[in-house]
C-alpha cells in the first residue's frame, strides 16, 4: 500500500477507502463483504489470520476511516463499518 493510498484514509472518501481495502485485501483466506440497502452501506471483514489483512486492519485503526467509520470488532479477526450517505447531510427542509 503506498502512502497515498494509506493518506486517503485520513480524509471522508469512504467509497475511495473501500476501493484501497478491496484492491489488497486477500479474500483467499479472510473475508470482504458489503451491503448497500437505503443509503446505508455495511462493510465486513474478516482477516482470516492472514497477517497481510490483519496489517492493513492495523493501518487503518490509525487513521480518520476507523474513527468516522467503525462499528465493531469481534475475537478472530471480524471487523464492521457503517457509513450512511445520511450522516452530516442536513435537510433543506425548513
Amino acid at each position: 500500500m503506498t502512502n497515498e493510498e494509506i493518506s486517503t484514509f485520513n480524509t471522508n472518501d469512504f467509497y475511495e477507502g473501500i476501493s484501497i481495502i478491496e484492491k489488497y485485501w486477500n479474500q483467499n483466506y479472510g473475508t470482504f463483504d458489503i451491503e448497500e440497502k437505503d443509503g446505508i452501506i455495511v462493510l465486513e471483514l474478516t482477516t482470516g489470520g492472514w497477517s497481510e489483512n490483519e496489517e492493513i486492519i492495523d493501518i487503518l485503526g490509525n487513521t480518520m476511516f476507523w474513527f468516522f467509520w467503525w462499528q465493531e470488532s469481534k475475537r478472530g479477526g471480524y471487523y464492521k463499518f457503517i457509513y450512511s450517505e445520511k450522516m452530516g447531510v442536513e435537510s433543506d427542509d425548513k
